[in-house]
């Protein structure tokens, strides 16, 4: 196995093989996260990730196994607003393993390679979102010394 960044060649599959699955999951896991059903979520998945790999203050690694991505991580640089006495931060915007390849570690690795980008940039702490019913995925970063800071409420109107 192993973990590096994306390149341009490899945003297909990413979004056909990784994304489109975790959406999916998202979805069934909350119908709020369900996708949407009147535009071409495929492409607009395409052009958001083609604009990311043209920004420097956001990386994508994905983690290959016998030449196909198993994978992928987000992580983005994000500054302070200066009325805040705290540094720079890193926040993982998302993180997907395929099924057959969850359970040997590689979520830990890939959320190991964005905090290793989080320090490389000088960033102090590192965040991330995560669905209240995702019981695996809090467990993991739990494990790995996230904790609940602020929890996030919503309601129809």
């Amino acid at each position: 196995m192993r973990i590096r960044p994306i390149t341009r060649d490899e945003i297909t599959e990413l979004v056909d093989d990784l994304w489109l699955p975790f959406a999916g999951e998202m979805g069934d896991i909350d119908e709020y996260d369900a996708l949407a059903e009147d535009v071409d979520v495929r492409a607009e998945a395409l052009d958001y990730r083609r604009t990311q790999l043209d920004d420097d203050e956001t990386q994508t690694f994905v983690a290959v196994s016998d030449d196909e991505l198993v994978g992928y991580t987000t992580v983005a640089y994000s500054e302070s607003p200066p009325v805040f006495a705290r540094d720079s931060g890193a926040k993982v915007k998302d993180l997907y393993v395929a099924p057959e390849a969850r359970g040997e570690g590689l979520g830990t690795s890939l959320l190991e390679r964005a905090h290793e980008w989080g320090r490389d940039r000088g960033c102090a702490r590192i965040s991330l979102s995560v669905h209240a019913r995702n019981d695996a995925a809090r467990s993991c970063y739990e494990s790995m010394g996230y904790e609940t800071r602020y929890v996030k409420m919503d309601r129809p109107l």
